[in-house]
């Protein structure tokens, strides 16, 4: 597949060279997402259920390459009066929908500010976003697949906690691609702690 090829020589590059003398960043966080376009048309309701993974390399004192990996899970409760549609089955009576997302993106971040102290940036990561939607009705389940092409326009903060780790802010767009007719994207808030080494 195009977009996971998008991914390889990216992190090839990212991790090649030798680890000594590298600066990285390396971060867990946990956000809140808001579903737009056809997410929320098929699971609505905010999600509390997001996380992610990054691994970046300080290529120069403002700039940094590297990879996000993402878990985003939405979740709604449908009545028996309503019907759904997936895979071209209609499905009545009390559903439960989710829609998980998983966005493997490769990424570019700009930051300002000194290294050691506050640090706004903005970035872009560029990538593929595996969606997998199921319905569950009592002890049945209807599921689907897709992948996306996908763009993460993101800003944020980076914020010191002691001499070997930071606090994160983020905000990011998450938007796939159309593919098989659905538009997958969603506005998350995000916050995360990180380890580094070197600078930053």
């Amino acid at each position: 597949m195009k977009t996971k090829a998008l991914l390889v020589i990216p992190i090839v590059l990212l991790f090649s060279n030798p680890a000594q003398g590298q600066d990285w960043f390396t971060g867990i966080s946990y956000g809140v997402a808001f579903p737009t376009s056809d997410t929320k048309d098929f699971t609505e309701d905010t999600s509390w259920r997001n996380w992610s993974f990054d691994v970046l390399y300080q290529l120069k004192p403002n700039t940094a390459l590297g990879v996000n990996f993402g878990w985003n899970v939405f979740t709604v409760i449908t009545d028996f009066d309503e019907v759904s549609e997936l895979e071209n089955v209609d499905i009545g009576g009390v559903k439960y929908r989710y829609t998980n997302s998983f966005p493997m993106l490769v990424t570019v971040r700009q930051f300002v500010g000194t290294q050691g102290g506050m640090r706004p940036f903005f970035g872009l990561g560029v990538g593929t976003q595996l969606v997998k939607r199921s319905v569950d009705v009592s002890t049945f389940r209807i599921s689907g697949d897709t992948w996306h092409f996908a763009l993460a326009p993101e800003v944020g903060v980076v914020l010191p906690l002691n001499s070997d780790a930071k606090w994160f802010l983020s905000a990011k767009y998450n938007y796939g691609v159309k593919s098989s007719d659905k538009t997958e994207s969603y506005f998350g808030l995000n916050i995360g702690v990180a380890w580094q080494t070197g600078g930053f």
